[in-house]
Parts: structure tokens; sequence; C-alpha cells
């Protein structure tokens, strides 16, 4: 499954969704055909207004908002954060007072920080799924409200994996990428060796 698949199987039909980034609204399309509504968001007005042009559903609120700005409480319980960074998911969550059931979350950076600062926050991880898509490795974190004390495996690696083959793919290809900057680099550095072994343990 790509991304927007993987999202989707993870939202129950009785989910109030918004997604914020939505970008060209495909999850609400995908949420529109088994007859579930929900909000569709993006910071750009032209993004909306070109999903507005070529999306005539009234299951699909459109709508232009940074973050959760315009998303009033009650309105949703399930978000939808994929697309852009660590740093712009906990900013957008750091800024509003909105709570959720559950958040899912995909980024390509950062994963420890996301799910450490998460935790502050007051969400924990309950799931997680690597996604590979055009040769790209993508981890989506599904979070529920609660708190939690990682291990160190954890907040680097995660947790609860679904795909365990993919799982093991993934920490193939980081073994290899801090392997191959480990031999290029003069220095010895106190934080890949870390990592390396920590992989090593995992697999």
């Amino acid at each position: 499954m790509n991304r927007i698949e993987t999202i989707y199987s993870l939202i129950d039909i009785k989910d109030k969704v918004v997604d914020v980034g939505c970008d060209q609204a495909k999850l609400s399309l995908m949420l529109a055909k088994r007859n579930q509504s929900s909000i569709a968001s993006d910071i750009s007005e032209n993004v909306i207004n070109k999903a507005k042009r070529d999306i005539n559903n009234p299951l699909i609120d459109l709508r232009v908002s940074n973050g959760l700005s315009n998303i009033k409480e009650n309105e949703a319980d399930t978000l939808v954060l994929a697309g852009m960074g660590t740093h712009t998911i906990i900013e957008i969550l750091s800024n509003t007072n909105l709570k959720f059931n559950k958040i899912i979350t995909i980024s390509n950076n950062y994963h420890d920080i996301l799910r450490n600062k998460m935790n502050d926050l007051n969400y924990i991880v309950d799931k997680e799924q690597i996604i590979k898509e055009n040769n790209k490795y993508y981890n989506l974190i599904l979070f529920i409200p609660g708190n939690k004390e990682y291990s160190k495996k954890e907040l680097l690696l995660g947790l609860n994996h679904i795909d365990k083959q993919m799982y093991k793919e993934y920490l193939e290809y980081l073994l290899n990428k801090y392997l191959n900057i480990k031999r290029s680099s003069k220095d010895n550095n106190p934080k890949i060796d870390e990592m390396i072994n920590i992989i090593k343990d995992t697999l």
C-alpha cells in the first residue's frame, strides 16, 4: 500500500477526520467513496481553490487553514498530518488547544524527536508502519492519548511496527546508511556508533 492507502486503512468509519496539508484531498476522496465526511485543509489558498474546482462532493469540507487555526472544537477527533517534516508537525500541535483520539503522522525525518515531543503533548505511539514508495522509506506513526517512558531504542527506531518484514528491510537500509557514514568520516562519532549498535541489536 502507498502512503494514502495506509492512512486510509487506519481510519474507522466513525472517525471524524481532518487532513491538514491535504494537497489534492486524495484521502478525503477515498473516504467519500465509503460515504464518510471529512475536512481537508491546506495553508495554501491556491491549493484549496484548485481542489474546489476539481472536487464537487458535499462530504468533503475544503478549507484554507494555517495548521489547525480554522478547525473548531468537536469538528474532528482524528487528525492526519502527512507530507510535512517533524518540526512542522510539532509546531501545528503546539499551537492548538484541540485534542484528538487519533493522530496519524508521516514524516521522513527526526522520528525520535517526534515521539519524544508527542509524549510531552500527551500522545503516545500506538502503532507504526514503514511504507516504501518510489524507493523511499516513510515512517507512519499512529498516536493516541497517553504518556509513556520510552527506551532509547523505542525513541530511535519506534515500536509496535505493523509490518515486521518491511521494518526489517528499513533497519537494514538504516544500518547500511550509518555504516557508510562511519566509513566516510575521518572522526569518530559516538552517536553514529550508538545508532549502529542499536540497529544491530534490533536485527
